[in-house]
């Protein structure tokens, strides 16, 4: 009786959310949680729910989940455990470094979970998470291998298994675009309005719309949007924002960002078919997909007729698979002639470049060649570590070995721990020469930039090139080696490097790729000449001429819109 009652009195309290309330008379009557391991759970996802968490709170909600996990008999709560350790580490590592420590663990806990359980199809989603947090590519595919094979119907699945493939070598253009297509019957079509029977002609203009879930501050995305959307002709188009990320995480770059769209809508609260029904009652005429795969939550309104005219662009390197999209904007370098049968969408190429960086306010100042003063070279790469392939590993190693006293200096926007990286380099000896910098210790986008200015040479990654950190480097005057692709996501750095009119960096292969390292590190007269002509000439180029690249955008999908009315 005395049990019952005090089972129930938790349930009313945590029902009513009086989260402390709950923790306090758990954690005061803990004999209870032998007997009840659901105490455990319900312990630990009050602290987290709780308005006025912290660290601390967080930390011990790990440890109450673990607790779950081991104290739990039943398998579906042991996986409930795991899943809720999984996710608290990954939701909480952006907030507090600390928390990237107890990855490790999360690994332990799901490996013996996974043992002890064998297959379950939540417990392997969770896992792809943890191990792309853990930069374990490899471990990651396996279990999207094996929840395809055992016919998963979960579009995040087939997203990410779509997605992860753009990092290494496994597949060729053909199988990616063969996988591509099958993917789409795991994305459910919404119900829409036909949009013959949609009167267009009552705008006064196009009304285009760009849709995405990064909208928000200093994301990279918005410095190529911001400077784009002032030189769109106000007489032709009315230029809608549409985001899907709550605005309390609008401000900086994407505050400006917001400002500039004509309309803003903020449909993050609203789920696919209330967004579907919204975008057809503003009329929206073209709808521009910036999410791609990465999204898949969100993607699947793509897979319903919306507008006349849908266009992928800039959020995803290559093709997502849905037939509703008509368009995959690229450039002549991404797609070459005779590729497009590997594409759903049919491909409208821009005549330099698929994209235009905005570049940035602050002043530019090209500073002495960092091993002036070093008296060593400094190679850097400010790319998502999933990006450093285990190629990429080889390579970078084999040029710091032959670089003397040469450092590595690393920065993600992923949360990992960095002994993860560091025990990659140590498998090929190089470890001592890398130094990796913390994303939460740049307080803002000019914090990041400068770090730029401690970097001789940047390094590509490969077969997922960079595009975002190619940019910056060459707007603050360093050189990139990169190298030569074989599909859209690896010719970013080609197409970035031709349109910059420095095609002595793109390299052939990784032997190349190497030899131009090592030619520019060991010749340092030719080092600095190279790093002067980027300064005094990148920003001229069709990377940044933002109001060239907008008009031709808009040209392009006028000839293209005119077509489909």
């Amino acid at each position: 009786m005395q049990d019952s009652f005090f089972l129930d009195n938790i349930n009313k309290l945590f029902s009513k959310k009086k989260y402390n309330d709950v923790i306090i008379k758990i954690e005061n009557n803990n004999q209870f949680l032998e007997n009840y391991p659901d105490l455990f759970n319900i312990c630990g996802v009050s602290k987290i729910l709780k308005s006025d968490n912290n660290k601390s709170d967080i930390i011990s909600a790990l440890q109450d989940f673990e607790n779950y996990f081991l104290n739990s008999k039943v398998d579906n709560k042991k996986i409930e455990a795991v899943c809720n350790y999984i996710a608290t580490c990954v939701v909480n590592s952006k907030k507090y470094e600390d928390i990237i420590s107890y990855f490790s663990k999360a690994k332990k806990i799901f490996e013996l979970c996974k043992k002890q359980i064998g297959y379950n199809e939540k417990l392997f989603i969770s896992g792809v998470d943890l191990y792309k947090y853990l930069v374990d590519l490899y471990s990651a595919k396996q279990l999207l291998k094996e929840l395809i094979k055992k016919k998963s119907k979960s579009k995040i699945v087939y997203s990410a298994f779509g997605y992860l493939n753009n990092y290494d070598y496994e597949w060729n253009l053909k199988e990616y675009f063969e996988y591509s297509k099958k993917i789409i019957d795991f994305f459910p079509q919404h119900r829409s309005e036909i949009v013959n029977k949609i009167n267009y002609k009552e705008n006064k203009k196009i009304k285009i719309g760009f849709i995405s879930k990064d909208f928000k501050a200093n994301h990279s995305l918005t410095y190529f949007l911001k400077s784009f959307l002032l030189y769109f002709d106000k007489n032709k188009f009315e230029t809608y924002g549409i985001t899907l990320t709550d605005d309390n995480f609008i401000k900086d770059s994407s505050l400006e960002l917001k400002n500039n769209f004509e309309n803003w809508l903020n449909l993050s609260k609203l789920n696919n078919q209330e967004i579907i029904n919204v975008l057809q009652n503003h009329k929206i005429e073209i709808l521009v997909d910036l999410l791609g795969l990465f999204h898949a939550d969100r993607i699947e309104i793509f897979n319903s007729r919306i507008s006349p005219l849908q266009v992928s662009w800039l959020g995803y390197p290559n093709t997502v698979g849905f037939s509703n999209i008509d368009y995959l904007i690229s450039d002549k370098n991404l797609i070459k002639d005779g590729e497009e049968k590997f594409y759903s969408e049919k491909i409208l190429k821009l005549s330099e470049i698929w994209n235009c960086h905005s570049g940035f306010e602050f002043d530019r100042k090209l500073l002495e060649t960092p091993v002036k003063l070093n008296k060593y070279i400094t190679f850097g790469s400010f790319n998502n570590f999933l990006k450093i392939s285990n190629e990429v590993l080889e390579v970078w190693s084999e040029i710091l070995k032959k670089t003397k006293n040469s450092k590595l200096i690393l920065k993600s926007s992923l949360n990992v721990n960095n002994n993860i990286i560091y025990e990659k380099f140590k498998k090929f000896g190089v470890h001592n020469s890398i130094k990796i910098y913390e994303s939460s210790n740049f307080k803002d986008i000019k914090d990041h930039i400068n770090l730029y200015k401690k970097i001789d040479i940047a390094l590509d990654t490969f077969p997922y090139n960079g595009v975002t950190t190619t940019f910056e480097a060459l707007w603050s005057g360093v050189p990139v080696i990169s190298m030569k692709g074989y599909n859209m996501n690896s010719r970013c750095g080609e197409s970035i490097l031709k349109n910059g009119k420095i095609d002595s960096l793109i390299s052939e292969n990784k032997k190349d790729y190497i030899t131009k390292a090592l030619y520019y590190s060991k010749n340092i007269d030719k080092l600095e000449e190279l790093r002067l002509k980027i300064y005094n000439n990148i920003l001229n180029s069709p990377l940044f001429n933002s109001k060239k690249f907008s008009i031709e955008y808009q040209n392009k999908l006028l000839s293209v819109y005119n077509r489909t009315i």
